[in-house]
């Protein structure tokens, strides 16, 4: 088996189908990443990747290819892991995979046997046999008989790759060629996980209707959120009565500050286009966007709103989109640090495995925004002198949050977007404890919403713990 494209998506589901047991081989056009990957090493961080990485290399099931023509002569089923980005107009850009998939064709031209090729990555409904399928016949001047084309989406989430790919809540195989059907179900024999197999259509309109669906879960219950703090409400123990109901369910149904990641502001935007492109006006999906970027602006405020006449400094803990993972796209700590920084605040920032990727993405801003943050090396040095400090990501570090590090803010305030710090903990630090979602009287100071500022809360558990830690690493994207 053959994996082009050692990315998040492409490595995680390389290393998984290793460890089942399954020989594999992997491409990708960067150099360094061939030879970190041969050697062991992830180019990325990702909870769990690196170790399971060094164990499937060491046992020869997982090695990494100097050409593609390598991959196409070893491998009978061949997965596309190629990125799709999104166009400013919302369209995703098929360049990359129409352009890999050419070179794949002239590659397998020089290659005999009967070849099936995957499209793991999102793409719109009909790409695969209408864009896919003619570059690589074309290229390779076969049939469709020696070399059929095939849908695997995947439905990974960042932060906990390596277990949704090595334990698939279910496997969605769109496939319309009777040979290569025979083989994806051999293939994945050895993954324990239902399989559904559609066409090739249908399997891509599956990619995106999952992830809008769970969009809108995360939209509604960011609505929610800025309901409950102008009600004097629990966001939490809202949508505990509401996730109850086996027909709604928790997961996803947890507020932040906006979802973020590789995946759902780009398969959001695809979807509707798509839809829009086709005559079918997708209203649900087109709104979610909307929602999303109120609730980042609504976040901003939030913080804003417990500075003194909304001036001094900020200290922004966590810069990825969630905890897990060092990836920084789309992540909500991007537009709340150009909020803050336009306004005048001063912001340090911090991230145990991103602040590099963070500092890259500074670069690129203008100088005013650039000249009001900081980065900062330790979280320590972030909150020292803060007259607030904002948890944007609940990693471990801040949670278990130092006496002396209440100590060295010049006003104790600490803003918690994902509702992960407890108020029992804020107490016994000493800390003024502001949440988002949480309007409750006595909790924090609460201005009207006719201000203009945030209403601020302080909720604690709400859903399950269990429940809820599965929500904050899979419900952002």
């Amino acid at each position: 088996m053959g994996i082009l494209g050692l990315g998040y998506m492409g490595l995680a589901t390389a290393a998984a189908f290793a460890r089942h047991g399954v020989t594999t081989v992997g491409y990708d056009v960067l150099p360094d990443r061939r030879a970190a990957v041969r050697a062991g090493m992830s180019p990325f961080h990702e909870d769990g990747l690196e170790e399971l990485l060094q164990t499937e290399v060491r046992s020869g099931r997982l090695t990494v290819a100097e050409t593609m023509a390598d991959v196409a002569e070893r491998a009978a089923v061949i997965f596309l892991c190629l990125p799709t980005p999104p166009r400013d107009d919302g369209e995703i850009d098929l360049r990359p995979i129409e352009g890999g998939a050419a070179e794949l064709g002239r590659a397998l031209a020089r290659v005999d046997g009967f070849r099936v090729v995957v499209v793991k990555s999102t793409v719109v409904p009909g790409t695969t046999e209408t864009v896919v399928g003619p570059a690589l016949l074309g290229a390779s001047g076969k049939t469709g008989d020696q070399i059929a084309v095939a849908s695997n989406p995947e439905f990974l989430a960042e932060g906990r790759m390596v277990e949704d790919a090595l334990h698939p809540d279910r496997i969605v195989v769109g496939v319309s060629h009777p040979r290569a059907a025979e083989l994806l179900r051999s293939l994945y024999a050895v993954f324990d996980s239902p399989l559904i197999v559609v066409t090739p259509a249908g399997a891509e309109m599956t990619k995106y209707a999952s992830n809008s669906f769970l969009a809108l879960k995360i939209s509604f219950a960011n609505e929610l959120a800025r309901f409950a703090e102008q009600v004097g409400v629990n966001v939490d123990d809202v949508v505990r009565g509401v996730g109850s109901d086996p027909r709604i369910g928790h997961r996803f149904l947890q507020a932040g500050p906006g979802f973020g990641g590789s995946c759902f502001s780009k398969d959001v935007q695809a979807f509707a286009r798509a839809a829009r492109d086709r005559g079918v006006r997708l209203s649900l999906v087109e709104q979610i966007m909307t929602v999303n970027d109120a609730q980042t602006r609504h976040a901003g405020d939030l913080i804003a709103g417990q500075l003194p006449e909304g001036k001094g400094t900020v200290a922004l803990l966590g810069l990825a989109f969630k905890e897990g993972t060092d990836d920084l796209r789309e992540s909500r700590a991007l537009p709340i640090v150009e909020r803050l920084a336009g306004a005048g605040i001063e912001v340090r920032a911090h991230d145990p495995v991103s602040s590099g990727k963070f500092a890259t993405w500074l670069q690129g801003r203008p100088v005013d925004i650039r000249d009001r943050v900081r980065i900062c090396a330790a979280a320590e040095e972030t909150v020292t002198g803060a007259d607030v400090a904002a948890l944007q990501v609940p990693w471990p570090e801040y949670l278990s949050w130092p006496s002396a590090w209440t100590r060295a803010m010049r006003h104790p305030v600490l803003v918690d977007l994902r509702r992960a710090f407890s108020e029992d903990r804020a107490a016994a630090e000493h800390l003024r404890l502001v949440r988002l979602g949480d309007g409750r009287p006595g909790v924090g100071t609460v201005p009207p919403a006719s201000s203009g500022s945030a209403r601020q809360g302080a909720p604690d558990a709400g859903v399950p713990r269990p429940a809820l830690r599965a929500a904050r690493s899979e419900g952002t994207g």
